[in-house]
C-alpha cells in the first residue's frame, strides 16, 4: 500500500494472487496499518473439504484504491508566517569636526598717567614778519644805529630803505659821496643779519669821517690786507664786532684787531 501515490496500481495485483492462492480471500480493511483475515481454524475445514474449482482470475481485476487514511492525507505544509525583519542600514556621516575658533585677545593700551608737573607754558607767538621798509624799518635801523653812541647824524650821514640803484641786490652798501647807507630788503631776513649790516656800513661811515686810509692798511696789512678796499672791509668787520654785532662776513676778527679797533674808535692813534 503506497500511501503517498493513490494512482500506483502494482502493488494490489501482487497482494491479490497471493492472497487468492494461499489463504483465500482476504479483506483489508481499516486505517494506520490493521487488516483482517478469517481466523486460523477456517483453514483445516478447509483442507478436508473437497477441492473447489475457482473460476480464473479476470485478467483484468479492478484497480482497488483504498482511502487515504485521514493522518496520512496530504496536508498542505503549514506555512509558518515568516516576518521579514528589515534591519535598518546604519549610516555614518561624517561630519568634519567644527573649525577651532581662534579668540584674539587685544589688551587696552595702558591708561595714561595723569599729569602731575606744572602746566607747560603757551608756546611762543610767532614772530611778525619784519618791514623792509616804510617807517617801522627805518625806525628799525636807525635804533641799532643809535646803540653805538656814535653820532652818526651830527657826522651827516643817512640811511635809505631798498636795494642801491647803481649796484643792486647787495645787503648793504655805503655810499661815500652822499653818505648815504642803503638798506637792502634781503638784510631783513633775520636780526642778526639786519644788525651785522647796520653796524658794518656805519663804520664805514666813521672810517671815511677819520680819512686816515693810510693808517687803516698800515693796521691791518698784519693779517694780510694790504690794499685800501680788504683793509677798510677788514677793519669794517672789527669795529661792528666792537659795537656789538653777533656776525661777520669778510673775516672773523681776531681779539687783537678787535683790541686795535677800538682804540682806534676812541681816538688812540699811536
Amino acid at each position: 500500500m503506497n500511501l503517498g501515490n493513490v494512482n500506483s496500481v502494482s502493488a494490489p495485483r501482487r497482494a491479490w494472487k497471493r492472497q487468492a492462492s494461499a489463504m483465500g480471500f482476504a479483506v483489508a480493511a481499516g486505517v494506520l496499518g490493521l487488516v483482517g483475515v478469517h481466523p486460523t481454524e477456517g483453514r483445516a475445514d478447509a483442507a478436508a473439504a473437497p477441492a473447489v474449482d475457482w473460476p480464473a482470475a479476470p485478467a483484468e481485476p479492478p484497480v482497488l484504491d483504498l482511502p487515504i487514511p485521514p493522518n496520512l492525507l496530504m496536508m498542505p505544509e503549514t506555512v509558518e508566517p515568516t516576518t521579514t525583519t528589515t534591519l535598518p542600514v546604519e549610516t555614518t556621516t561624517t561630519t568634519a569636526p567644527p573649525p577651532v575658533e581662534t579668540t584674539a585677545t587685544t589688551l587696552p593700551p595702558p591708561p595714561t598717567p595723569p599729569t602731575t608737573g606744572p602746566p607747560k607754558p603757551d608756546p611762543p607767538a610767532t614772530p611778525r614778519a619784519a618791514a623792509t621798509s616804510g617807517p617801522e624799518a627805518q625806525a628799525q635801523v636807525e635804533a641799532i644805529a643809535d646803540s653805538t653812541r656814535w653820532n652818526w647824524r651830527a657826522a651827516g650821514v643817512r640811511f635809505n630803505m631798498g636795494f642801491y640803484p647803481g649796484d643792486c641786490c647787495h645787503w648793504g652798501v655805503y655810499e661815500s659821496a652822499t653818505s648815504i647807507i642803503w638798506v637792502g630788503p634781503t638784510a631783513f631776513a633775520d636780526a642778526d643779519r639786519l644788525r651785522y649790516v647796520v653796524l658794518h656800513e656805519l663804520a664805514h661811515g666813521w672810517q671815511y669821517r677819520q680819512n686816515r686810509f693810510a693808517q687803516f692798511i698800515s693796521d691791518y696789512s698784519a693779517w694780510g690786507f694790504t690794499t685800501i678796499g680788504p683793509a677798510l672791509e677788514a677793519g669794517a668787520d672789527c669795529l661792528a664786532a666792537v659795537w656789538g654785532a653777533g656776525g661777520s662776513h669778510y673775516w672773523r676778527c681776531t681779539a687783537d684787531a678787535r683790541a686795535l679797533a677800538g682804540r682806534r674808535l676812541a681816538g688812540d692813534w699811536r
